[in-house]
């Protein structure tokens, strides 16, 4: 069966969602987002992270200001593509001037099978093995997945 790429990502903003300090980044989020859905590659965005993480009172989101993204893409090099050559990476680059860089943030990516749209408990998993283990076939990030060949 085809594997796609499950992505999750988390991040502390330097003021919570509504405030000056991060207005920049907050008004470009739904055109980033709007992008990554039109790119080839793309499959699926939850859309509501937060709402999810609150469901199963996942720690990290008791800060108002931890935001985050969840998504599926076809292939790493998708991922890549967006990450890093279109809009968001403009953004990424720009980071520091949003987030707090020594506070919680990170991402994580494993594979799913294709047609499956993974839960928010499945991101916690992955991101607890991430942390825990760190880079492996089940939990990884990019420099490993290149590693790998699958980028």
């Amino acid at each position: 069966m085809a594997q796609h790429l499950a992505h999750f990502n988390w991040a502390t903003l330097v003021g919570e969602v509504g405030t000056p300090e991060v207005a920049g980044f907050v008004n470009a989020v739904d055109q980033v987002n709007s992008l990554a859905e039109r790119l080839d590659g793309f499959v699926w965005r939850a859309g509501n992270e937060m709402e999810l993480a609150q469901q199963i009172d996942w720690p990290l989101f008791r800060d108002p200001r931890v935001i985050a993204s969840f998504s599926v893409w076809e292939t790493p090099a998708a991922f890549e593509t967006f990450v890093y050559k279109t809009v968001h990476g403009v953004f990424y680059r720009r980071r520091n001037e949003w987030f707090i860089l020594d506070a919680p943030r990170g991402y994580v990516l494993w594979w799913v099978p294709a047609g499956h749209q993974p839960e928010i408990a499945e991101a916690k998993s992955h991101v607890d093995r991430f942390v825990k283990e760190g880079a492996n076939d089940l939990a990884f990030d990019l420099p490993f997945a290149r590693s790998k060949g699958w980028l």
